[in-house]
C-alpha cells in the first residue's frame, strides 16, 4: 500500500526545555501549543516520508552546518492523525551535502501532554507565600 510522503517536519531553535525535563511548560490548549512550537521553526519541511516516532532518528535535505543551533523538533504524520510528536535533539550528522541525519529523544511530556491528566497525588514538598513565623508550624 502507498503512503503518500505528506509528513511535517519543523527544526526549532531556542525552545527552553532540556532533555533533564526539570522545567516544562504548562498549555491549555493543544492548538497553542503547536502553534508557540512552530514560532520556533528555523526550518518546515512538508511532504515528507512518514516519521517513526520511537526510532529516534529522522534524514532531511539540509546542509548539516546550518541545524547545530538547532535544539528540538516537531513532526506530524498527517496520512494517519493530527498528532504532533515532540522531541529533544540529540545530535546533528554529516551525512553529505544534501542529507543530514538527526537524533532526538521524544519528550514524553509535551507530546502526550492531553493524554493523560493527574489524579490524587502524594506531594513531597511545598513552597509557601507567605513565611511569616509561626504560619507554618505543621
Amino acid at each position: 500500500m502507498y503512503i503518500a510522503p505528506n509528513s511535517k517536519i519543523y527544526l526549532l531553535r531556542n525552545v527552553p526545555l532540556d532533555i533533564t525535563q526539570e522545567h516544562t511548560i504548562y498549555w491549555a490548549t493543544a492548538a497553542a501549543q503547536a502553534t508557540y512550537f512552530a514560532s520556533k521553526a528555523k526550518y518546515t519541511y512538508d511532504a515528507q516520508s512518514y516519521q517513526r516516532a520511537n526510532k529516534g532518528t529522522l534524514r532531511i535535505s539540509a546542509l548539516a552546518d546550518n541545524l547545530y543551533d538547532c535544539n528540538y523538533l516537531m513532526f506530524q504524520n498527517t496520512s494517519f492523525g493530527t498528532k504532533w510528536f515532540y522531541a529533544f535533539i540529540k545530535s546533528v550528522n554529516y551525512i553529505n551535502n544534501a542529507v543530514t541525519e538527526v537524533e532526538y529523544v521524544l519528550d514524553e511530556l509535551q507530546t502526550w501532554w492531553f493524554d493523560y491528566s493527574f489524579t490524587d497525588s502524594f506531594i513531597v514538598r511545598e513552597h509557601v507565600t507567605d513565611d511569616q513565623i509561626g504560619d507554618n508550624l505543621q
